[in-house]
């Protein structure tokens, strides 16, 4: 299909024209679904009584449940849904919304630009695909939006006669367990991923919460789907106590020197010990060296500690609240719910902010958001940006981009950007460019990159007499609150980009700030992604509104000095420069192209260990729910009576081979890369390495049971967990591990050039030190048995540091 692309803004084209040369569609002829609409419009139902409606929809729940055709029931169903919202909410869907809900009946991805009702086109299919029985999930971004979908839409669920429920971080067991149960759930992906992991964990089928997966809407899909999809989901239990002294260890860290103990490369965010810091650590802590067994974790703690100390900063890669470290999600602006950091880093940050340290525990389970998408029937989605990822969505999910026409045309006007030599010279001009709106009564929202920048603007604003709200992680609970006024007349709001998804800014049918010029959209600073960016605009112009948006950049923002940029913009010409202004949209391009490289690469490596998990759930299921057990345990059974104990054996070797197998993929996977300059391909020797120690382990779990099995002819003590060497974990907790910056540079030579090439090639061997250390490490590892063992990095320590 040809695409007239005149119309197009130029970065729009450059997404479609890559697409295009990648297979991916992007649909923007909706003429297929013109039909389906008109026969829904024919369905007139404006007189029907309150009880027929629902007389209707229960009937065609049976036909539906009886075998009838879905898509032929749609049109009434639809209908129904429509005729439903006018009645309930006072809301009338639009064709546009219409065609949105057709879309994702089909599962394709529907891209509706803010303010044009998506969470009303999004119960079109839910209901429609409730009626199965299968169950719906509809994923959002945050347990607020879960709750508020499913209250503002509950009414047209209950008249369709379809249970509706939501569930949050809070939400108990049993409560979880209705939840599931009902026609539509919504939630959070994190929390169907926790919930799915939980059911993983569990020792009897009365305990599992998540009856079905039939069908997945995801809102927000590009933040979901790209940004979100690759951090792991895990699920922890108590482990031994650490030996580790980490206040000892903290301490060491404050009185390193830099540039005499350790060196910092900020772009690569590593730090390296130097001799004089091996030195110290090996005295003030009283350990041999870093090649000595007994010596490594604690070095891989001071790095750790020194990393906590000198890369992450408060109030921009996390916050202190109520005494514990909440991190900040980068793309969100919001606290990253039950997030931590891995390798260490985690319970070095709380000694460096002296808070409680939180145990880490031996991981039992993890899952990708990507790898959990896979358990659905099938999948559809939402965004209002999904044109720039269309190639990864097709690729990865397979999802067609279908772009949705607004209700009345877009009004907004989006300037360039303005870009300064110096941060000093930016907030000077952010603070004129504000006065002089504000000074007119108009409502402007700043978009700020973190919780620090956020309130330091809040200060200067306040310096020139302006009060301002702010809104970021630090006060998240008063969003709703701070949102709802953020486009009344004189309204001046800071936030991070936490206003930039899943918020509804109305201007309120004020003709002041209509003839004002609408909501004033500015941004502080240039995102790793141009989705972000255009998210923050979109709070604009909704609905035809009047708007304006552009962002105030300087070459001193975060993301120019962590990627390097500065060096790629063309020497000697004033920043106004068209050029200038050209080149930051490349190198934005090209940061979103190697971070999409590092995705692909890292969904390489956990493919073998996504269907060994898979695997592993089979076999863990078949025992659990249906009382079968492998072939050869069942021909050992020394009784019928036995089972019930072989079993309950049987699922807690499992889990713990599981955990151990989890902690060997970790450990190959860090020094995988050194098997180029042995002259091997990397890939292979993963595939080889973790595939049989997975065959291995697994036939050890049979073989152990066998013998205990066969003991327990004798002695039928000898199937009890203690006997086999299982246990149960006393408590299970569940978290996020926020490892992305880690595997940026630790996948340099696999993922390719891109802006700071040189940097991503030199990082594999001294994000926690250099070259000599890492292949001596790999040596220790090559020779190490692929037997279950446990390692000091499950309680949050590091079992081979690398470091020169």
């Amino acid at each position: 299909m040809k695409r007239d692309t005149s119309g197009m803004r130029a970065r729009d084209k450059a997404a479609f024209a890559l697409s295009a040369a990648r297979g991916v569609t992007i649909q923007y002829d909706l003429k297929e679904y013109r039909p389906m609409v008109e026969a829904i419009r024919a369905i007139d139902l404006s007189r029907a009584r309150d009880g027929e409606l629902t007389e209707r929809a229960i009937a065609m729940r049976g036909r539906i449940g009886a075998g009838g055709d879905v898509e032929r029931e749609l049109p009434e169903c639809f209908a129904l849904v429509a005729e439903s919202c006018r009645r309930d909410l006072g809301l009338s869907p639009f064709d546009e919304q219409m065609i949105a809900g057709i879309v994702m009946h089909r599962g394709r991805l529907a891209q509706m630009q803010t303010g044009e009702g998506k969470t009303l086109a999004a119960v079109l299919p839910a209901v429609l695909n409730g009626m199965t029985g299968d169950g719906v999930h509809v994923l959002t971004a945050n347990d607020y939006l879960a709750r508020r979908d499913a209250r503002w839409m509950g009414p047209v669920y209950a008249r369709m006669g379809l249970p509706v429920a939501a569930i949050g971080a809070g939400t108990p067991a049993p409560a979880r367990r209705a939840a599931y149960d009902a026609a539509v759930t919504y939630l959070t992906a994190q929390e169907a991923g926790f919930d799915y992991l939980r059911d993983g964990m569990c020792r009897s089928p009365e305990d599992i919460v998540q009856s079905r997966r039939g069908m997945a809407i995801v809102d927000e899909a590009d933040f979901i789907l790209i940004d979100e999809a690759r951090v792991p989901l895990v699920i922890a239990g108590a482990a031994e106590a650490d030996d580790v002294d980490v206040a000892a260890v903290d301490a060491c860290a404050r009185r390193m020197r830099p540039g005499q103990d350790f060196s910092i490369d900020r772009e690569a965010r590593r730090v390296s010990l130097l001799p004089s810091g091996h030195a110290r650590v090996e005295t003030e802590l009283g350990v041999t060296g870093i090649h000595e067994e007994e010596g490594a974790d604690c070095f891989a703690r001071v790095h750790a500690a020194l990393h906590a100390h000198q890369l992450l900063k408060r109030d921009v890669d996390y916050i202190v609240k109520d005494g514990r470290i909440d991190l900040v999600d980068g793309f969100t602006g919001r606290i990253a719910d039950r997030r931590q950091w891995p390798w260490g880093i985690q319970p070095a940050l709380e000694a460096k902010e002296g808070v409680p340290v939180r145990p880490q525990g031996t991981v039992y389970g993890s899952i990708t958001i990507q790898h959990l998408m896979g358990q659905y029937g099938r999948i559809a989605a939402m965004t209002a940006t999904a044109v720039p990822s269309a190639a990864e969505l097709g690729e990865t999910y397979g999802l067609t981009v279908a772009i949705i026409p607004t209700v009345m045309p877009v009004a907004r006007v989006d300037h360039p950007d303005v870009v300064f030599a110096t941060r000093e010279e930016k907030q000077q001009a952010l603070v004129r460019e504000i006065a002089q709106a504000h000074g007119a009564g108009r409502p402007v929202l700043v978009g700020t990159a973190s919780v620090l920048e956020s309130r330091e603007l809040a200060g200067l604003l306040a310096a020139a007499g302006m009060t301002s709200e702010v809104l970021n992680a630090a006060n998240d609970e008063r969003e709703a609150e701070i949102i709802a006024e953020a486009g009344r007349f004189g309204a001046l709001t800071i936030s991070t980009n936490m206003a930039g998804r899943g918020t509804d800014i109305r201007l309120g049918g004020d003709a002041r700030v209509t003839e004002a010029g609408g909501l004033y959209v500015i941004g502080t600073n240039r995102h790793e992604s141009r989705r972000v960016d255009d998210q923050l605009r979109g709070r604009a112009g909704r609905q035809g509104e009047p708007g304006t948006s552009r962002f105030f950049i300087s070459l001193e923002d975060p993301l120019f000095e962590r990627y390097g940029v500065r060096e790629f913009l063309p020497r000697g010409r004033p920043v106004n420069d068209p050029h200038v202004l050209r080149e930051i949209d490349r190198a934005q391009a090209i940061i979103e192209g190697q971070n999409h490289r590092i995705r692909r690469t890292l969904a390489k490596y956990s493919q073998l260990v996504e269907m060994d998990r898979r695997s592993m759930r089979a076999l863990r299921d078949d025992a659990l729910l249906r009382g079968r057990l492998p072939a050869e345990i069942e021909a050992a059974l020394p009784s019928p009576a036995s089972r019930a104990a072989a079993v309950s054996a049987f699922l807690a070797l499992m889990d713990r081979f599981w955990a151990d197998h989890l902690l060997l993929v970790e450990d190959v996977r860090e020094g995988i890369h050194l098997e180029r300059y042995a002259g091997r391909d990397p890939g292979l020797a993963y595939i080889h390495r973790v595939g049989r120690a997975f065959d291995e382990g697994r036939a050890g779990v049979v073989a152990a049971l066998v013998e205990a099995c066969e003991r327990a002819r004798e002695d039928p003590a000898a199937l009890l967990l203690s006997a086999v060497g299982a246990r149960v974990p006393s408590s299970t907790w569940t978290y996020q591990i926020d490892d992305e910056a880690p595997i940026r540079f630790s996948l340099g030579l696999l993922s390719g050039g891109g802006i700071g090439a040189a940097s991503l090639v030199a990082a594999p061997f001294i994000f926690f030190g250099g070259l000599g250390a890492a292949v001596a490490g790999l040596v220790k590892l090559l020779k190490r048995p692929f037997s279950p063992r446990r390692s000091p990095k499950a309680n949050g320590g590091r079992s081979r540091p690398t470091d020169g």
